[in-house]
This record gives structure tokens, sequence and C-alpha cells, in this order.
């Protein structure tokens, strides 16, 4: 469900003076001070200005919790985790009820055992929207001056949400650190919602509002929303097929002739390119493009073909890993 969470918390003056004094160290010492003594968190002080002090926490759930699945149910281990640490740092806890969350990673992994399948499917999201909403996708990075492309990930970011995709043992190998149990063979998808997302839901004028608590955004519902809002946009559902596979399931589907036609010149038109293909040149309009998505949606079928001369092995079809996400 969740795998990161970055909580703020304000602080009083003394209590900074009292962890400085109690622990022989200054404020921006506190993180190394208690490396290691709680999994997967970090932490530090800040001065803003005009007598205001934060501590901040960012928090890997996993590895607080010491478990791989992480459910609304475990918020409450959570809450005690960090009211926990909060004790040690300032002597008392009641300020996780004024705690502000400042970003919340959801996760959905899902476990394909071949590699080959894994990495064709990289190579498929590659062929993704180049944009959604403020979302702008990113197949690489400039290092000193010079393009490196991903060769696991693929993510679209704004200044409020990313979401992504990338192969999670792969990245442990490439940064060469231990592939966990639940790591291996996994296709981790996570949508990141972040500062400034959370301030608008939570002044939105409407009965939508949702305060920026931790309790709010770990409930199973909030989790679904997420994925469903933007995992469905970007990655598509359906399955992905090779052109004479996709042509066989359309022509026994109960589409006209017409529509039938229409729908393999426009897998065509994106297997050429990208997804956004056909709406380039102002060939096709945004209506009959979102018309011709729903069309494949509702046989089944992913935007994205698979190349006809991928690989030897490559397969004819690929099952959608988002398949599984609970609804």
């Amino acid at each position: 469900m969740i795998h990161t969470f970055k909580l703020m918390f304000e602080l009083h003056y003394q209590e900074v003076q009292d962890l400085q004094r109690r622990h022989n160290i200054k404020y921006t010492q506190l993180n190394k001070y208690f490396e290691g003594v709680f999994p997967g968190v970090t932490m530090t002080i800040s001065h803003s200005g005009y007598g205001k002090w934060m501590l901040y926490m960012v928090v890997d759930a996993i590895e607080l919790l010491g478990k791989p699945d992480i459910t609304e149910d475990d918020y409450i281990n959570i809450k005690k985790e960090i009211k926990y640490m909060l004790w040690h740092v300032v002597r008392h806890s009641s300020h996780y009820r004024n705690h502000t969350l400042l970003r919340i990673d959801y996760r959905y992994d899902v476990l394909m055992k071949d590699k080959n399948n894994r990495m064709l499917l990289m190579d498929l999201y590659k062929k993704l929207t180049s944009s959604y909403r403020f979302q702008k996708k990113y197949l690489g990075k400039l290092e000193h001056g010079v393009f490196q492309p991903y060769k696991t990930t693929v993510y679209h970011s704004s200044n409020s949400v990313e979401s992504m995709v990338y192969l999670k043992e792969e990245e442990r190998i490439d940064k060469g650190e231990k592939v966990a149990s639940y790591e291996k063979d996994i296709v981790r998808y996570e949508v990141h919602v972040m500062r400034d997302h959370l301030y608008y839901m939570e002044k939105k004028s409407t009965n939508a509002r949702r305060p920026r608590k931790l309790r709010e955004y770990m409930k199973e519902e909030v989790y679904k929303e997420y994925f469903q809002k933007y995992m469905s946009h970007i990655y598509h559902s359906g399955d992905f097929y090779k052109i004479d596979e996709a042509r066989k399931k359309l022509t026994k589907s109960s589409l006209s002739t017409q529509n039938k036609i229409k729908l393999i010149d426009f897998l065509k038109q994106i297997s050429s390119h990208s997804v956004d293909t056909p709406l380039k040149n102002k060939k096709m309009s945004k209506g009959t493009y979102n018309s011709r998505l729903a069309l494949l949606r509702k046989e089944g079928i992913h935007p994205v073909l698979i190349p006809k001369n991928y690989q030897p092995k490559a397969p004819s079809i690929l099952k959608n890993p988002l398949n599984r996400f609970p609804r």
C-alpha cells in the first residue's frame, strides 16, 4: 500500500535547547545521533526564522515495521512507533496530534519472474504519453551534459504528483544494494503524492477536503483512488499484443467492420512511435482519439503493441500487470 512518507512537527525553541543539552549535540546532528536506532527513519531539525523550529521525519514504513505488506490496519503500529520516536527526541509525544503530512508514496508490487518479459514491459512503457495533466514523462537524465537513459524506470512527474514504474530487483543491483526476498522479480508501480497536492487537498473549498494527516492518506479507499486516477490514464488497461494477435482478437469481437479497421490503423500509428502519435499534426481530434482508446479498453487491448520483431523469444501476448490491482 505505502512505502515512504514524510511528516513535519512544529517544535518550541526550548525543546530544541533541551534536546541539545540532554544529548550533548547540535540540532543539526540529530539524524547522525539516532542513526540505526529507528529502522528506516531519517530526522532533521530546521530553523525557518521568526522563532519557528521544525522536526522532519522521513519514514520507510516497510523497514520501520519489518514487513513488506503495509495496509490501513498498520496505521496504529506506525503511529505508536512515531510517538515513541518523538518521546526520545523531545520527551513527549503530544506533537503527533498536530503533525503535517508532506509526502506519501503509494506502491503496488507485481511478481513477474521472466526477466525478458520485465524488460519488454519497460520498453513498452517508454511509448506512453509524453504528458498527463501537468506530469511530464522522463526516460533518463542529464549527467555532465550527456543524456543517460534509464534502463529499468519510466516516470511522469509534476510539482504535485509523480507516477512511476521500475524494476525493483534491477534497481537494487544497479545501486550495489542487497535485494530483499520480497523485491526479487518485482515490477513496482508507485504514485508519489507531494506537498503541493496535499496542501491543495486540505484547502479545497468543497466537501472533498482532506486533512494533511497520515491516517487520512493510509485509508484503503484513498490508496485505490490515487492509483486508479493516475495509473489508469497513463499506463492504460488491457493486455499487450503483437499486431497479428490484436487483429485476431478484434476480428472475433462484435465491433463493426469499420471500427475494426480504424482500431488496427490506430494501433499501427501508436506502434510507429508513441501513444501520442495519432494526435500529432492534428491528424485526429481528441474526441476521436479518446473514443479509440475506449474501444480498445472495452476489448481488453492495450494501445501499445509488442513490436513484431522485438526478440525471437518475445511473447505474442503479455498480460498487463495492472490487471491484478484490487478494485
